[in-house]
């Protein structure tokens, strides 16, 4: 019984890491998409009201894949939980099976981003 529970964790496990880049990468996607949408307007002299409608749709789909990607690492924490409900302790000790999720930066990096008129 054991080796099926082991068994279970090792098939979901890959399926839950690329849920995660999954998500990750949609997020990327998204956020370039609407940068590119906004820099379009910009670059076209466009008014502010063009595609407004589209951009802040995309903007809560951004904030929406950023709640999908807090949630999914909560869920992560879990883990060691879930092997301990499972028995699965002694074959992965009090830790998890899973790579840390906490950020390993100490301090936020500054981006600067080129200004309209440097394109």
């Amino acid at each position: 019984m054991l080796q099926n529970r082991r068994s279970a964790v090792e098939a979901v496990t890959p399926l839950f890491h690329s849920a995660e880049a999954s998500n990750d990468l949609a997020a990327a996607d998204t956020a370039s998409c609407y940068a590119a949408l906004l820099r379009a307007r910009v670059d076209n002299r466009l008014s502010v009201t063009t595609g407004a409608e589209m951009i802040g749709k995309m903007f809560e789909a951004i904030k929406a894949q950023q709640q999908a990607r807090e949630l999914m690492r909560e869920a992560h924490l879990t883990t060691p939980e879930v092997i301990r409900a499972m028995g699965l302790e002694r074959m992965y000790g009090d830790s998890s099976p899973c790579p840390p999720t906490d950020n390993p930066f100490t301090s936020a990096e500054v981006v600067t981003l080129p200004s309209a008129s440097a394109a």
